[in-house]
């Protein structure tokens, strides 16, 4: 539903980036034969069948006249487009086209040559027009370019949006290839991989910082870096440019602040800086009589509040602010940009009312969503916004609503009871409502099915409750989008009939009961039923009902129990999610599910399906992301057949009885590196994970290894890969971990697993993607924790407990600062808990008992506060919170007056304390190793105590030893 807006923004970017052309203007004269004969020649290099304008050049006509070509008046061919043409093939030094040598403007854009880039441009030397860009050509771009000194108009970008190979600048980089261009007035580089000035920078997607060298190209009007991981801080220069009309610096790593004066540039009439998230700024005052037509600031580090200048922006079109950080009122001199066409300012934290967009004739596009915006929307006229298609004010907390519009998205805000106080104000002519997450309730908004263009309509998350009226599914039948899920409406799922014209439904969570009737889409109506969503509902029937060429299924939750259907397959020829979990499904898994080739996500979790996992359904994983079979009885070994080009993220096996062997094919290096989570817990699985082969699990988030037989000592290597645990992400803590299966709609499948913690297996639904955890408790492992643990700086569960682990504590799990729960218990770990535990700050959870651990218990802020359970059963553990309590010895009391007492050094006490050590050792050597002297000694030692202590009781003479005195010196 909400891809409307994405393809918007694409369908005004396509539009926006403005193909440039140099007119030539001059009588085209007949065409020279040689020139015939090389653009034939350049027409048999190239696969040109599907050419609208190659098939069209033939030799029996003047190739003056050919669609694409260009002469002068000499029959020189000066213009070859072959532009948006669908040819193929490779072009190379020999080729034809690098010997017309009077050629000016050459454009081959969106072209598949799939060739590296080719030789032979420096031929070109008159050419003042050269667009390469979507061209198809990879590799390095040859520094001929830069012998095309004549050359006013440069575009070798490429589309993030095109699955082609990509250029780079790295030999010669940036500099050389622009230094002898000082003609150039307009360079598009977007999608470039362009290298740094650095020698020590290395690796793919090679970036850096731009280079002021650049300044020299004074002539310039159009720059086009986007997306070319360009990092450091934005350059002032640019400001200088006196013919600067667009500047395109989006998609890189820009930082540091914005220089105000960009904005000064007199003829600037597009900045594009978006998706740059450390670059900072702030709008203090926008000049008079700005040019300024295009300004996109979204998703960086701007802020602060919108001057009332803005109203100096009058030929201002569009403007993206989304997700910054800029506060305050909106500008009521908003009222002033009477050209606007698009705003967004969606995720920032505007407050207050919203002024009026009245004067804004040709508005189409308004987004206001996730900020706190209040008052009533009906303040402002939305009848004389004609234009208007799509209103978002997702998120604030509005009121009201309003009318002449194609889609209104209210999500979120606080909109209560019927909303008919409203009713008169919703227009015949909308096509998309979105009244999602608000408090609405009966009388249920009748009103809206009788809207007759009403295409899409969204009502979830309400508090709609009780029978829908049978009325409502006669009305649908222009819909093709109704979700009505996560309310508490029900009825007989017999309806479900009637909704059989939908594309998309969604009733999840409700209380839907009965069986499902079989979908028979009227005949008038070619689009398949592509999403249906019926979870959480109270459906059952022995044989649940498929609906055809359906691309998102989603049964879970419900009281199915049947087994499956040896035919389902069928059913999934086009669906890429298909989800029966949380049923009682039995049997075996049918072979023909394996026809769903499309399938990206599988999730049959939660039933009692019992057999072997099919050999076919693990082949399935070049395109299947996420393979969810936990908690049922599957037995046997999986299949050893995981393809070379797996793509599988997310494998879930818990609970099953799998054996006994790991599938050598799963842990190969192609496929592990894209693992995120790994779940094998609760199987048969026996031997060691001592792994041979080369693996990086670079991803890897979530392991989990328990109650198997897994035995042999913890893969030191195999963890000094797992770098997701090593490094901070950059993601944000809202994020949940997901497997987004259509990149385009924000359908996707939400990881969950299952922890132990406290003895408990807790299962966690929603998980963060910055969450971490590694879990090998009830298996066989033995020997020491590995250091590699040490370097897991972001690890947030960790769990060997119930194993046969040996050696101490290492003292490295102090640097887990981000670890919450640590589970050691029922292993055979011996000395001390080392004292960097306490720096755990972080710890909620810890479980030391059952091991044989001595002395102690640290003190700290964390430590003492886990319960006596967390350490009990290590006989020689003391201290709080245990009962047991540690023998302290007498401390000397130190006079506080005593004036050598302090923080300064007496280096007095010093060389006393050094020759003390030497006597020591002079003298104790002879009393431990000779008896003769021992006795000598300690009748010396015994006349001077008698002799300096006369009222000794001289009875404890001989019981006096030396042993004893240095014992009473020492303390």
């Amino acid at each position: 539903m909400r891809t409307s807006a994405l393809v918007s923004w694409l369908f005004f970017y396509s539009n926006v980036a403005t193909v440039f052309r140099i007119k030539v203007f001059s009588v085209s004269g007949q065409c020279q034969s040689d020139q015939q004969e090389l653009l034939l020649g350049l027409k048999n290099s190239l696969n040109s069948s599907s050419s609208e304008k190659l098939v069209k050049w033939d030799q029996y006509t003047d190739c003056c006249s050919w669609d694409g070509i260009t002469c002068d008046a000499d029959g020189q061919v000066i213009g070859l487009d072959l532009s948006n043409q669908s040819t193929s093939g490779a072009i190379d030094e020999s080729n034809s086209l690098f010997h017309l040598l009077h050629l000016q403007q050459l454009n081959l854009d969106y072209k598949s040559f799939k060739s590296t880039f080719p030789s032979g441009f420096e031929n070109l030397a008159n050419l003042r027009y050269l667009n390469l860009s979507n061209a198809g050509f990879t590799g390095q771009i040859l520094v001929e370019i830069s012998y095309m000194t004549k050359l006013v108009i440069l575009d070798l970008s490429k589309s993030w949006l095109r699955d082609i190979g990509s250029l780079k600048l790295k030999k010669p980089n940036l500099v050389m290839l622009v230094q002898n261009l000082t003609r150039l007035q307009n360079l598009y580089l977007e999608g470039i991989n362009i290298a740094a000035d650095r020698n020590n920078m290395s690796g793919y997607h090679l970036s850096g910082p731009i280079n002021p060298s650049l300044a020299k190209l004074k002539s310039l009007s159009i720059i086009r870096l986007d997306i070319n991981n360009l990092f450091g801080p934005f350059p002032k220069f640019f400001a200088e440019f006196q013919n600067l009309t667009s500047l395109h610096l989006g998609g890189n790593n820009l930082s540091g602040s914005a220089p105000k004066e960009i904005l000064q540039a007199p003829k600037l009439q597009s900045l594009d800086s978006t998706f740059n998230k450390l670059l900072q700024g702030s709008f203090l005052r926008f000049p008079l009589n700005a040019s300024l037509q295009s300004l996109l600031v979204g998703a960086t580090n701007f802020g602060g509040q919108l001057p009332e200048s803005i109203r100096n922006l009058g030929q201002l079109t569009r403007i993206e602010l989304t997700n910054c950080k800029f506060n305050g009122p909106l500008p009521k001199t908003l009222e002033k940009l009477t050209q606007l066409v698009y705003l967004d300012f969606s995720s920032n934290n505007f407050s207050g009312p919203v002024p009026s967009f009245t004067t804004s004739k040709a508005l189409t596009y308004l987004n206001l969503a996730g900020n706190q915006l209040n008052g009533s929307i009906l303040s402002t006229n939305w009848s004389s916004l004609l234009n208007l298609v799509s209103l978002d004010l997702t998120r604030n907390s509005f009121s009201g609503t309003s009318q002449s519009l194609r889609e209104i998205y209210l999500p979120q805000n606080q909109f209560i009871g019927g909303f008919s106080e409203v009713k008169g104000e919703f227009s015949s002519l909308l096509e998309v409502i979105d009244l999602s997450r608000n408090r609405l309730q009966w009388p249920f908004l009748m009103f809206l099915f009788e809207i007759q263009g009403l295409h899409e309509l969204s009502l979830s998350c309400n508090k709609f409750s009780g029978l829908i009226p049978r009325s409502v599914f006669h009305k649908l039948k222009n819909r093709t989008v109704l979700d009505l899920s996560y309310n508490n409406l029900h009825f007989d799922s017999n309806f479900l009939k009637n909704l059989s014209i939908l594309d998309h439904l969604d009733l999840s969570n409700n209380r839907i009961h009965g069986k499902i009737p079989k979908f028979e889409r009227p005949s008038y109506i070619t689009s398949p039923l592509a999403v249906i969503d019926l979870h959480g509902n109270q459906l059952q029937g022995q044989k649940p009902i498929f609906p055809p060429k359906v691309v998102y299924l989603d049964y879970s939750s419900n009281n199915f129990s049947s087994v499956l259907p040896h035919e389902i397959g069928e059913f999934l020829q086009l669906a890429c999610f298909f989800s029966l979990s949380r049923n009682n499904f039995h049997g075996s898994i049918p072979k023909s599910i394996c026809q769903g080739s499309s399938l990206l996500v599988l999730d049959l979790s939660n039933n009692s399906l019992s057999g072997s996992v099919p050999e076919c359904l693990i082949q399935m994983s070049v395109s299947l992301g996420v393979l969810n079979l936990k908690r049922n009885n599957l037995s046997s070994n999986i299949p050893d057949t995981f393809p070379e080009n797996c793509v599988l993220q997310t494998p879930d096996l818990n609970r099953n009885r799998l054996g006994e062997k790991v599938p050598k094919s799963l842990v190969k290096r192609r496929i592990t590196s894209r693992l995120r989570v790994l779940v094998l817990r609760s199987n048969k699985f026996k031997r060691d994970v001592n792994c041979r082969e080369n693996i990086t699990w670079l991803m890897l988030q979530i392991i989990d290894l328990a109650s198997n037989s897994f035995g042999g000592k913890l893969p030191h290597g195999l963890l000094m890969t797992w770098n997701a645990m090593m490094t901070e992400k950059d993601e944000p803590y809202s994020e949940i971990l997901h497997f987004q299966f259509l990149k385009l709609s924000e359908l996707s499948f939400l990881d969950s697993m299952t922890v132990t913690m406290k003895g408990l297996e807790l299962e966690l639904v929603k998980i963060l993607t910055i969450f971490t955890s590694i879990d090998f408790s009830s298996n066989k492992f033995e020997g020491p924790i590995p250091e590699a643990i040490g370097d897991f700086r972001v690890l947030y569960l960790l769990n060997f407990s119930n194993n046969a682990l040996t050696g101490t504590i290492p003292s490295f799990l102090g640097n887990l600062l981000k670890l919450e729960a640590l589970d050691l218990s029922s292993n055979h770990l011996i000395g001390q808990i080392p004292l960097q535990l306490a720096k755990l700050n972080f710890l909620s959870f810890l479980n030391l008992s059952n091991n044989e651990l001595i002395g102690k218990i640290p003190l700290g802020t964390q430590i003492q506060s886990f319960p006596e359970a967390s350490f009990e059963n290590n006989a020689r553990l003391c201290g709080l919170p245990l009962k047991a309590l540690c023998e302290s010895p007498a401390v000397t009391k130190v006079d506080p007056s005593n004036p050598r007492t302090g923080n300064h050094i007496n280096w007095n006490l010093i060389s006393v304390e050094i020759g003390f050590v030497f006597g020591l050792r002079a003298g104790i050597v002879p009393l431990m190793f000779w008896k003769r002297w021992r006795i000598w000694y300690s009748k010396r030692i015994d006349r001077v105590l008698f002799k300096f202590f006369p009222k000794l009781d001289h009875r404890n003479r001989n019981h006096r030893t030396i042993a004893h005195w240095i014992q009473g010196r020492r303390l």
